[in-house]
């Protein structure tokens, strides 16, 4: 009878190890759609031995542990690659935007506005009294110094509105995914201490989908202690900064040189912004300074207002800049401004060509600043998608393998029950034969 109680015990556990293990396929299938769910296995361990006179006896198997599939290397090159991805997609984003406020295509914006500035005091060279001429020179003037103050207040905008604000949220999102990570790595440690060590594997995925979507952020990298908690440090100019150390959250502020992620790509933006605003105002400054010189050396006065270090936003045409000159006067002076469209300057940033030449510079340097943004995010893109796949083939569920474990579950139940009925009806068969007392 003995024999036949250690059957019925191992059969016992062997059906009790098939639900556990239904139950985690069933749950596995539950989320075979979440990419930040990693596959769970029920692990088994032998039970002990019995020692019999004939030998040892085996005692079956017990679901000892609920285990996860990671590839923690690989989960963390694909977070380098969210980050790259977020970092170039939004950069390229913002500078398209950019592009179109900044817009010139030769026949409108700035480019259309000084060629008709130019025509204009040409026309004027040939009859300086002709008030229709000077007129026009009036016009044209005004209109190069609105056009110009209408194209820097776009991009100001741009700077001050939508990229300042964009930074503020993001870093806003990151720091409450920063708390969170250090809530659950309190959490994590928690659970696996009132269990006796086994892994908390649902408050594990949770942890690993914040720190997913913060990688997207600003880039992120992480290792696990022996306790289960992570460490997450990010990337800024200076080196690592650690961002979460066990239960300890260090938030992040908008003065953060992020070098990744949709931070670092809102980052950069604004700094190549404030490049292409610096180039229009350099351009500006050449501009008024040598119209003015031109005008003024030939008895006139000057034809646009001159603020230094804030040319673009603040240009302004004159009203009487052709009152006073004489006729000779005015005709040199409009021949040698209608003339300036073709002398080479040197700029303030140390660039040389004509007012021309620097306004196509501006529009060529953000075009392939574009194109740089537009070709990195079509790379990094592609590496995430590999390194997705990667990720899923090793952590992901699939179907067709859970379904044929469910089979191979079925078998085993339905071996373990017939167990359980053959072992009942001969230990009944052995009762039966005990005489009557």
């Amino acid at each position: 009878m003995a024999g036949l109680s250690l059957t019925l015990n191992t059969a016992e556990q062997s059906l009790l190890n098939t639900q556990t293990e239904l139950q985690v396929s069933s749950n596995n299938i539950s989320n075979a759609s979440n990419t930040w769910y990693a596959r769970e296995v029920a692990d088994q361990t032998a039970n002990p031995d019995v020692e019999r006179t004939y030998g040892w006896l085996g005692t079956g198997a017990s679901v000892s542990q609920i285990t996860q599939v990671r590839n923690q290397y690989l989960e963390g090159q694909l977070m380098n690659a969210n980050s790259d991805y977020s970092l170039y997609s939004g950069l390229a984003s913002q500078l398209q935007s950019i592009q179109s406020a900044a817009s010139d295509s030769g026949t409108s914006g700035i480019s259309e506005a000084l060629g008709t500035f130019w025509n204009a005091w040409d026309t004027l060279s040939q009859d300086p009294s002709d008030v229709s001429s000077q007129s026009a020179v009036y016009q044209a003037a005004q209109n190069v110094a609105s056009t110009i103050q209408s194209t820097y207040s776009r991009l100001n905008e741009i700077g001050t509105n939508e990229i300042s604000g964009q930074i503020q949220d993001t870093v806003n999102q990151a720091n409450s995914l920063i708390d969170q990570i250090a809530q659950l790595n309190t959490s994590i440690v928690q659970a696996q201490a009132e269990t006796g060590g086994d892994e908390a594997n649902g408050l594990i995925d949770q942890r690993y989908k914040a720190m997913d979507s913060l990688s997207q952020l600003i880039p992120v990298s992480f290792s696990t202690a022996a306790n289960g908690m992570v460490t997450v440090t990010t990337n800024v100019t200076s080196g690592p900064a650690t961002i979460v150390s066990g239960g300890t959250a260090t938030p992040i502020t908008t003065s953060w040189t992020i070098t990744g992620g949709q931070l670092g790509g809102l980052l950069q933006a604004q700094t190549d912004l404030d490049g292409y605003m610096s180039q229009l105002n350099t351009f500006t400054s050449s501009l008024v300074s040598e119209v003015n010189y031109l005008s003024t050396t030939n008895g006139g006065k000057d034809v646009f207002s001159d603020t230094a270090g804030q040319e673009a936003s603040t240009i302004n045409a004159y009203t009487t800049f052709l009152k006073g000159p004489t006729s000779a006067q005015l005709s040199s002076a409009a021949v040698s401004i209608a003339n300036l469209q073709d002398v080479s300057l040197n700029f303030s940033d140390g660039t040389t060509g004509t007012l021309e030449n620097y306004l196509s510079k501006i529009q060529e340097d953000i075009g392939r600043d574009v194109q740089q943004a537009n070709t990195n995010a079509s790379d990094s893109q592609a590496l995430q998608t590999q390194l997705q796949s990667q990720q899923q083939s090793v952590s992901g569920v699939s179907i067709d393998e859970e379904m044929v474990h469910i089979i191979q579950y079925q078998q085993v139940y339905q071996a373990a029950a017939k167990v359980v009925e053959t072992t009942s009806s001969l230990m009944n068969t052995a009762i039966s034969m005990v005489p009557a007392a």
